[in-house]
């Protein structure tokens, strides 16, 4: 996909109300698709629509937690951080800053001190 076209999903997906309201839901907490349909009151399917879509565009992390009777559900955070859009002479800025997660910041904290 392109530059260009990931920035346009991506405002088209911010445009959406109900994928506002899970990255909102999830800034703070991780958040399975049941608790999200309860707080954002949705259906589970309209979550579950959303959810992958925010998850093509990696605004949100899906993190798999496996109960101890083997059963296992997913929980969602977001990573979205920041949108910038600048209005240029030609055009537009658009720069979208992602949060990282531990492991994410780990790696590229080694290679940079790795290569140093």
């Amino acid at each position: 996909m392109s530059e260009e076209r990931d920035i346009s999903g991506v405002l088209e997906i911010l445009d959406d109300d109900y994928a506002r309201a899970i990255l909102e839901a999830t800034r703070r907490k991780q958040m399975s698709a049941k608790e999200l349909s309860e707080v954002c009151d949705m259906s589970v399917s309209t979550v579950s629509r959303r959810v992958n879509t925010l998850l093509e565009y990696d605004l949100l992390i899906e993190r798999t937690h496996v109960d101890p009777d083997g059963h296992h559900y997913s929980e969602y955070e977001a990573r979205l951080k920041r949108v910038d859009i600048q209005l240029l002479e030609t055009g537009f800025d658009v720069r979208i800053e992602l949060r990282e997660d531990a492991a994410d910041r780990f790696t590229r904290i080694w290679d940079t001190m790795r290569n140093e």
